[in-house]
């Protein structure tokens, strides 16, 4: 199995969202404004491939948003999955395709497989499709999905292609539908938190900037402030730059069995 890392030396990762069941749309949206970084049993989701002791930043509250969220304009949508395919939307010279990673751990397994992403039935608010994925027996640090936004990449998912920044600085965050099993952590990647060989300057340790999203059954919409991103502090220190992102990953952490999808992916 191929393995897409986030981390350099720790061989690591994580970024988008999602929900545990088959079937449609939940009856409203809430807005989740968690800060939290903490693992699922009190640890940090490292993704240097051990976890470390702590405890979150900041409790994580959901809030009916009562007028449905925040809306995101057309050409500010990043995916919708709505045209069923592995590609995101061509918005504002984006390019780039959606990809399943882990850390192939012996007898795991993850759907889809590393050939076959594409999104399912049963999107978000009444839409038709969402991306999803499950997966268990991740031992090292966990598995998950990405999307890069400026990366021509190979759409069967053989090979990597070249992370190249996109020029997020006029944009406020990222905003997002996610429902699932449990919390995954989603990275917004910067050109200096990944390494070399994918395209980037991070040389060790590489510790994207992000934040825990606690899923529950229900979809909900996610904000992913630019402001109130941070890196977990195991790897080397970068400093937030909206100018150089790279991609999004979400990930589940190490001895989870997770089933989680993620729709209406865009800028705010």
């Amino acid at each position: 199995m191929r393995i897409k890392t986030l981390l350099v030396s720790c061989a690591t990762l994580s970024l988008f969202v999602a929900c545990g069941g088959d079937d449609g749309a939940g009856s409203g949206y809430t807005t989740e404004n968690a800060d939290a970084d903490e693992g699922e049993d009190g640890d940090t989701m490292g993704e240097s491939g051990e976890d470390t002791d702590g405890s979150t930043d900041g409790d994580s509250d959901s809030t009916d948003s009562g007028d449905g969220g925040i809306p995101i304009e057309p050409d500010n949508m990043i995916d919708n999955f709505e045209d069923g395919d592995n590609a995101l939307i061509p918005n504002g010279g984006r390019q780039g395709y959606w990809y399943t990673f882990n850390d192939a751990s012996e007898g795991s397994t993850q759907s889809p497989a590393e050939d076959a992403v594409a999104p399912e039935m049963g999107g978000a608010a009444g839409t038709s499709m969402a991306m999803h994925t499950t997966g268990s027996g991740f031992a090292e640090w966990g598995a998950g999905i990405g999307i890069d936004l400026n990366n021509a990449g190979d759409p069967e998912g053989m090979t990597n292609g070249v992370k190249m920044p996109y020029d997020s600085s006029s944009y406020t965050g990222i905003v997002l539908m996610a429902k699932g099993n449990s919390q995954i952590r989603a990275s917004v990647q910067l050109s200096s938190t990944i390494p070399p060989e994918e395209g980037g300057t991070c040389e060790l340790d590489c510790d994207p900037h992000g934040k825990v999203l606690l899923l529950t059954d229900e979809w909900q919409q996610f904000t992913l402030p630019f402001d109130e991103l941070n890196q977990e502090g195991w790897g080397s220190p970068a400093a937030w730059d909206s100018s150089i992102v790279v991609g999004i990953q979400f990930k589940a952490g190490k001895d989870t069995d997770f089933d989680f999808w993620v729709d209406e992916i865009g800028f705010y």
